[in-house]
């Protein structure tokens, strides 16, 4: 059984808060991680052959409940137009990369999905010690994050499985619009639940934060040891007497 208190620690990187008022503005916030044991990373391995992405219409559903909505803005519009052209392209390269940190405290697989050398589409799983993590899908225009899915994993008991989903809207750079929402329910049920579940407006200080993963990520084999900084749990600072 996962505990409810993996809620906090799952929504936006391990150790971050959920994000409390329905401000837009981005506001950068602390550190995502509390300080632990000393813990080196091991080497990020890629696997080098890229290849083609299949069709898969289960993911097509999920995607097509998650995708952007429409809205009176024209910048949240062409998102979501962007949105729709990056999934409905079969013709994306695939390729993976995989890290762990020391000791069983966590690890992380990444999906790249790209189209002439650039990233359309990036997948981050963010596996922590035990049972606990995220998912973030990574949606790029001309190099630029515009929008980021992040999906922490179920927890909770069997009869009441909680999902926590948020979303970040990012134009030239800046978060535009961040949302959340999150239901609890029967483990068969609890996904259909999260697809008809309204989007809350929250406020935006995760966004950075999230930016920053995507930069890292978009970058491959280059961005993997900033990333395990970022994601591994980091040895306690030594303090003068």
């Amino acid at each position: 059984m996962i505990f409810a208190g993996v809620l906090l620690a799952t929504g936006c990187g391990r150790g971050a808060a959920a994000p409390g008022s329905s401000s837009t503005t981005a506001a950068a916030s602390g550190g995502e991680h509390g300080a632990q044991p000393p813990a080196a990373a091991a080497p990020a391995t890629a696997q080098p052959a890229p290849r083609a992405s299949a069709p898969d219409t289960a993911a097509d559903a999920e995607h097509q409940s998650a995708a952007p909505e429409a809205s009176g803005d024209p910048r949240i519009d062409e998102i979501r137009k962007k949105y729709a052209e990056i999934q409905a392209d079969k013709g994306l390269q695939t390729s993976e990369l995989r890290m762990a940190c020391l000791g069983g405290e966590g690890r992380a697989e990444v999906q790249l999905h790209q189209k002439n050398g650039a990233v359309s589409k990036a997948v981050l799983k963010d596996i922590a010690a035990g049972d606990a993590g995220s998912t973030y899908q990574f949606y790029y225009d001309n190099g630029r994050l515009i929008f980021a899915l992040n999906d922490a994993f179920p927890f909770g008991e069997p009869a009441k499985t909680r999902l926590l989903q948020r979303r970040y809207y990012y134009h030239q750079g800046s978060p535009i619009l961040c949302m959340r929402k999150s239901v609890e329910g029967p483990s068969d049920k609890v996904e259909a639940l999260l697809n008809q579940a309204p989007n809350e407006p929250v406020d935006c200080s995760f966004a950075p934060k999230v930016e920053r993963l995507a930069s890292l990520v978009q970058k491959g084999a280059a961005g993997m040891d900033e990333l395990k900084k970022q994601l591994c749990p980091q040895p306690p600072r030594q303090t003068g007497r």
